[in-house]
């Protein structure tokens, strides 16, 4: 038991260890403010071919000149009455200064290129620029996006392309009125034009790759949890939809230009989506108890209405408000992870083996939200935030967790499929053999009361004769034969397929010393088959024999009743048991051993149950276990 404790928690180390290396990783060699480049300084960035040749790519982070409050052109700006400062990308996320507290305005970017005589095509990567701008290479305007003078927002990731061979000046002036973000918040790149497009095609495929992947898992989910029955599955599928949609804002604003009411409130309602669904699946998995699962549920469904709220009131957000949401996103978001990390805990030590590597999931997630407060400073060049890996981890876990169910509930089915198979062969052959047994048995009634009546003439024919000790012998012949006569096989019902199947448990249950009663009305019009009535009543009927044998004291007793009332068919199987159930969710396991197909019989009888439209209630109690079926007729 101390073995098995010290590996669980030596794997946990290692998952941790591992998963914060991988973080490290994203952070060192995936992140556009890591990079080992030359920056601008003062406005400036000038760059040798040696530099080019070493970093053909580079983003812009820091050394831009900033003009606050004003929406300039560079004949504007050459004038030098306006108040300018340097700032670096990301280190101010809106237009808020001391001398304005609003969110909301306006602002001019510009840097100068000092870059090789030879005339090479460089290219310039605009991330999204919130939420309007012009672009200005020198004095022309070469893109606008939206009309920063009238605030109508349009948002794109967008490039140009444009040759060296003398020095230039790129100013981009840029409005927001429509976003909790303003200006420039992602790092433009900057590069040679192939390396810029090589880029951007990469990042492009692997997100275009991650939207498919989860909406062709979501697809699978949803067609395997409508043909096998399992909501977790399309429960999965809907965070693999999230998933999909919160994977395809990129490749949206690569393919077009977009406004930003409604695509950043869809975006922003999909990251909250994922983890509240993560949640919600999570409880059904671990089943931490009603009271926490009801809480934790509640609150993911309070922030997703509060996260959605706060995108359609973008445009209305106080800088208090933008602030007081962003400190509400990381409690919710470290409560989130420390919730289904300790969740993931209590179920493995309850022994819910399918809960560990959701554990091991939810500790990588939790590293990630650790590692995303310890290194705020990122931003990935290809793929995920730190917050989005993590999510991912979980959401994998839980797929393979529920795949794996859904596998062996598929395994389960293809062998149901064959047992019945075999099971219609043996019916065949049984209801041939009932028909020929019946036949056997009337012809023996007809020449048992035909030897009567033989036996009867002979007998007055000695009687006249003075032959007693003939007659006597005939008596003894005549009783014999009466009492022969008396015994015919058991009848339980007038289907002589589902009479011989409880003749047979009949025989073990009288094997066993258990007793067993019937009271089984067939009717002519059963909605089940013979094949389906004899699958049903033969796991039932197998499930009780089997609890009686285990019975180590008290009477042992199996009773069936079956009735007609009205349109509805009731059955009933009631038997005593040592009052010990194994039961995971809806269903109870059987205790014959540990083999993974236990809990298929009574699988079997709920499908074939439900797939009538009729209710299996499954009734433990404390010396007795009742099956109750409902069924229309």
């Amino acid at each position: 038991m101390v073995s098995s404790v010290v590996k669980k928690y030596a794997a946990l180390c290692m998952v941790c260890l591992c998963s914060s290396l991988f973080f490290l990783g994203l952070y060192q060699f995936n992140n556009k403010y890591s990079q080992d480049t030359i920056q601008a300084a003062n406005g400036i960035l000038a760059l040798s071919e040696e530099e080019l040749q070493k970093s053909p790519v580079r983003f812009l982070v820091s050394g831009w000149a900033f003009y606050p409050d004003a929406l300039l052109t560079p004949e504007e700006i050459r004038d030098e009455s306006h108040y300018m400062r340097y700032l670096s990308i990301g280190a101010q996320t809106n237009f808020s200064s001391p001398a304005n507290p609003s969110p909301y305005g306006c602002g001019t970017y510009q840097m100068t290129f000092f870059l090789p005589e030879r005339k090479e095509a460089y290219a310039l990567e605009i991330p999204e620029v919130f939420s309007a701008y012009n672009l200005y290479l020198d004095h022309d305007l070469i893109l606008q996006m939206g009309e920063p003078a009238q605030g109508t927002p349009l948002v794109q990731n967008r490039m140009v392309t444009f040759h060296g061979g003398k020095p230039f000046t790129l100013t981009i002036a840029v409005s927001n009125y429509d976003h909790f973000y303003g200006g420039i918040v992602y790092p433009p790149a900057f590069g040679t034009m192939l390396a810029v497009n090589t880029t951007r095609g990469i990042r492009f495929a692997f997100c275009l790759f991650g939207c498919t992947v989860t909406f062709v898992c979501a697809l699978l989910s949803f067609y395997f949890s409508r043909r096998m029955k399992q909501n977790n599955t399309s429960l999965f599928g809907l965070i693999c939809l999230a998933m999909c949609g919160l994977s395809s804002y990129p490749v949206l604003h690569m393919l077009a230009a977009v406004p930003i009411f409604p695509w950043y409130t869809m975006e922003l309602f999909c990251i909250y989506l994922v983890t509240w669904l993560i949640v919600v699946l999570q409880n059904r998995i671990c089943r931490p108890g009603f009271l926490p699962a009801a809480i934790s549920n509640g609150v993911g469904a309070a922030f997703l209405v509060y996260a959605f709220v706060y995108g359609m009131m973008a445009s209305h957000l106080s800088l208090g408000a933008i602030r007081f949401f962003s400190a509400s996103v990381f409690c919710y978001k470290v409560a989130s992870a420390l919730y289904l990390l300790i969740i993931a805990v209590l179920a493995i030590h309850r022994g819910e083996k399918r809960s560990r590597p959701i554990f091991y999931a939810a500790a990588a997630a939790t590293c990630a939200f650790i590692w995303d407060r310890l290194l705020p400073v990122y931003e990935p060049v290809i793929g995920g935030w730190f917050v989005e890996w993590g999510s991912f981890f979980i959401a994998a876990a839980i797929g393979y967790s529920l795949w794996r169910d859904v596998v062996e509930g598929y395994g389960n089915s293809l062998i149901f499929q064959e047992e019945r198979k075999q099971v219609v062969r043996q019916l065949s052959m049984q209801i041939e053999y009932s028909r020929q047994v019946s036949e056997a048995a009337a012809e023996n009634r007809r020449l048992i009361h035909d030897i009567k009546h033989h036996l009867r003439t002979i007998d007055r024919m000695a009687s006249e004769r003075g032959q007693t000790e003939i007659c006597s012998f005939l008596l003894q012949v005549e009783e014999q034969v009466a009492a022969t006569s008396g015994h015919s096989p058991a009848q339980f019902c007038k289907n002589p397929v589902v009479n011989a199947l409880i003749e047979y448990y009949y025989g073990m249950a009288q094997t066993q010393g258990t007793e067993f009663q019937v009271r089984l009305d067939l009717p002519d019009q059963m909605p089940l088959t013979d094949v389906e009535l004899c699958t049903v009543l033969g796991n039932l009927l197998d499930n009780a024999v089997e609890a009686c044998s285990r019975q180590k004291q008290g009477v042992h007793r199996i009773f069936i009743a079956g009735e007609t009332k009205g349109n509805m068919y009731f059955l009933k199987i009631e038997n005593t048991y040592d009052g010990l159930a194994l039961q995971e969710g809806k269903t109870f396991l059987s205790r014959k051993g540990t083999s993974a197909d236990h809990g298929i019989g009574l699988s079997s009888v709920r499908k074939i149950i439900e797939g009538h439209g009729g209710d299996l209630d499954l009734v433990p109690g404390e010396e007795s276990f009742l099956v109750g079926i409902t069924i229309q007729m």
